[in-house]
This record gives structure tokens, C-alpha cells and sequence, in this order.
């Protein structure tokens, strides 16, 4: 009897933990689904507000007193829009201006993919040749098919073009362009209201937090310091390494390439926007640099361009050896967050948020594995608790 009522425990805790489970993914659900962009002032102003309090308590400590609190709340701020906000600005109208420039040189080098598609059939069928004759007549016939099908389709005197399409293409564009200006003054006001809500947040930081805490049941009064000290120690800390470590990468990319330019064997004038891409698509789980450098080399390969294979070959080499060096004194000790995970995440966010949701679910993921880790809930059995 006593073993049975002790089995009907287990399970109730078990129903128990996951409805709460179920409740706590669904309020995340609804928060980023619905409420995130409409609270985004407010939050990113909270943690810029909160990232500000060290060097202000060191203010305070020093002058001894807190009658300049606001003065310095408002220059700091102030400061962190000029240092920060200032640059980003500036490097995003360029950014703008690269990638418009960038697509449609794009474009207009379209016409040299069937060239390319004919090249690398060229030099498939010369790997191939060491298969037996009847395999091989077989691979090179579909070969041949597919790339003589995949050029014709891509011939502008093969293709049927049905003007309703043009005109609701033409009708597309015009309605996005008009999204994008009728949001404009939204996002504006949101800058706006986020600025004058940070002076205040950093201002008044510990008005606000206590205030906070006050509402909160006496056993979780510590649960803020908690979730502010792990964001710092993990969360933060690791945004911040990765930063630096795709910083280091675009760097590496911009000097490699530049010099390849210089020697002539890399002809192209958009540099930086080619780095970035290849340093952010670095910080992929899974996919590093040599997502795209890799076939990179291939095709130029293919393309008997050999000297700018060698040249890409020995940039990748390269970032390859100075990351796996660099990084684990940069980023130190590993949320232990298995890769696998982090990209079902990012595929998960990007279903369910949108492209924000690629960086909202992964930290989303290391705030509750840090919590879980702490002790504070029990989602899972961590390994060291086995």
C-alpha cells in the first residue's frame, strides 16, 4: 500500500513538473511571439542600464556622495550612444550601400553560371573515368542531361515570361518598400522611448530593482540577482567572446583577401561585405568558415583558378589554427550546450520568430541550462548529477 501511494507521488510530481514544463515554454512562446518587439525599448534599456551600474557605483564610492548620480546616469548614457550607436550607424549605411552595389554585380554575373555549370560537367566526367565504360556512359548521359536542362532554363529565350507576373512583382516591391517606410517612424519612437527609458533605468536602477523585488514571494526575493548574475557570468560573457572571436575572424578574412588583391589573384571590390558574411556564418554550430570557403576552393578548382584555391586553402588553414587556439582562452569554460542542440535551436527560432529567433532561442537555451545548472529549477538531469 505504502509503495503504491509512493508511486502515485512519482507521477503526480512527474504531471506536475511537466504541465509546469509545458507553461513555461508556452509564456515563452507568447513573450517573443507577440510581446518582444513591443517590450524591446524597455528590455534592452533594463540591461544597458544594469551593464552601466559597476562604473557608476565606482563614481558614487569615489566622490562619496550621490548628488552627481544623475549627472554622470545621463553622460554615460549619452556616451554609450555616441561610442557605440555612432559607428554602428555608420557602418550599416555602409553595409547598405556594399550589399546594393554587391547584388547587382550579382546579377549582371549571372550570365557566366552556365559557363560555370559546363565547367564543372567538364571536370566530373574527367574524375569519373576510372569507373567501367558502361557506368560511366550512364553517369555522363544524366550528367549531360541535367546540366543541358538546367542552362536552358536559365536562357532568357527559353524562358516564358507572363507580364501579370512582372506587374504583381512590380506590385510586391512597391508594397514592401511601403512596409518597410510606414515602419520607420514605429522604430523610431521605440529608439526614442528606449533612450529616455535607459536614462531612467540607469538613474534610478536600484529604485527600480528593489521594487521589483518587493512583489516577489519571500523564498524567491533572490531570484533576481540570480538571473542577473548568471546573464553576466554566462550569457554575456559568452555574446561577448564570440564577438570578439568573429571580430578577430573578419579581421583575418579582410588582411588575407587584401593581400590576395594586391597580388592579383582576387578581383573583386567588395571585401569587407564578403569577411563579414564568411564571420558570421563562423559563428554557426556545425558550419565555420569552412561552409563557405570549402567550396570556395572548389569551384575556383573547377574553374582552373589555382592560385586563388592555394590562397583561400591557406587563409582557411589559418583562421582554422588561430581559432582553435584563440578560443578557448577567450571564451573559457563551455556552457557544455552540445552543438546539435544549439542548431535544432536556432532552426526552432527561425520557425517560430523569424530570423530574430536565431539568436533569441540559443540564449533562450543557455539562460535555462544555466538556471538548471544552479539548482534553481529541474528541467533535466544534469550529467554531473547522474
Amino acid at each position: 500500500m505504502k509503495s503504491l501511494k509512493v508511486s502515485t507521488y512519482r507521477k503526480l510530481d512527474f504531471i506536475v513538473a511537466i504541465v509546469h514544463l509545458a507553461i513555461v515554454l508556452g509564456l515563452i512562446f507568447v513573450y517573443f511571439r507577440y510581446l518582444f518587439w513591443p517590450t524591446a525599448p524597455f528590455v534592452f534599456s533594463f540591461v544597458i542600464a544594469m551593464m552601466l551600474q559597476k562604473p557608476l557605483r565606482a563614481i558614487d564610492k569615489k566622490l562619496k556622495s550621490k548628488k552627481w548620480h544623475t549627472f554622470f546616469s545621463i553622460l554615460f548614457v549619452v556616451l554609450l550612444l555616441v561610442i557605440v550607436l555612432g559607428p554602428v550607424a555608420l557602418l550599416l549605411s555602409l553595409a547598405i550601400g556594399q550589399i546594393s552595389d554587391f547584388v547587382s554585380s550579382l546579377i549582371q554575373q549571372m550570365s557566366d553560371l552556365p559557363k560555370l555549370l559546363g565547367d564543372i560537367r567538364t571536370w566530373l566526367l574527367d574524375v569519373l573515368q576510372f569507373l567501367p565504360d558502361s557506368i560511366y556512359n550512364d553517369l555522363a548521359s544524366s550528367l549531360n542531361e541535367l546540366i543541358t536542362n538546367v542552362q536552358n532554363g536559365m536562357s532568357l529565350s527559353e524562358m516564358q515570361i507572363d507580364p501579370s507576373t512582372i506587374t504583381n512583382g512590380i506590385s510586391s516591391g512597391i508594397g514592401g518598400i511601403y512596409n518597410v517606410a510606414r515602419n520607420i517612424p514605429s522604430a523610431l519612437i521605440g529608439i526614442v522611448i528606449g533612450v529616455i527609458a535607459t536614462i531612467y533605468f540607469t538613474k534610478d536602477y536600484t529604485i527600480v530593482t528593489k521594487a521589483i523585488v518587493r512583489q516577489l514571494p519571500e523564498n524567491k526575493k533572490t531570484l533576481l540577482p540570480e538571473l542577473k548574475h548568471i546573464f553576466s557570468t554566462t550569457v554575456l560573457k559568452l555574446i561577448r567572446s564570440y564577438g570578439l572571436i568573429m571580430l578577430v575572424t573578419f579581421t583575418e578574412l579582410c588582411i588575407s583577401f587584401y593581400v590576395m588583391q594586391m597580388a592579383g589573384v582576387l578581383k573583386t571590390n567588395y571585401i569587407p561585405l564578403i569577411a563579414l558574411a564568411i564571420a558570421v556564418f563562423d559563428i554557426l554550430p556545425v558550419a565555420g568558415t569552412g561552409g563557405i570557403l570549402i567550396p570556395w576552393i572548389i569551384i575556383s578548382l573547377i574553374l582552373g583558378n589555382y592560385q586563388l584555391a592555394i590562397g583561400l586553402l591557406i587563409t582557411y588553414a589559418l583562421i582554422s589554427v588561430i581559432r582553435q587556439y584563440i578560443e578557448p582562452k577567450i571564451v573559457g569554460s563551455s556552457l557544455g550546450v552540445h552543438p546539435l542542440i544549439t542548431l535544432a535551436s536556432m532552426y526552432f527560432g527561425l520557425k517560430l520568430f523569424g530570423f530574430m529567433g536565431i539568436i533569441i532561442m540559443p540564449l533562450c537555451i543557455m539562460t535555462l541550462k544555466a538556471f538548471n545548472d544552479s539548482g534553481r529549477i529541474h528541467l533535466y538531469k544534469s550529467a554531473e548529477r547522474n
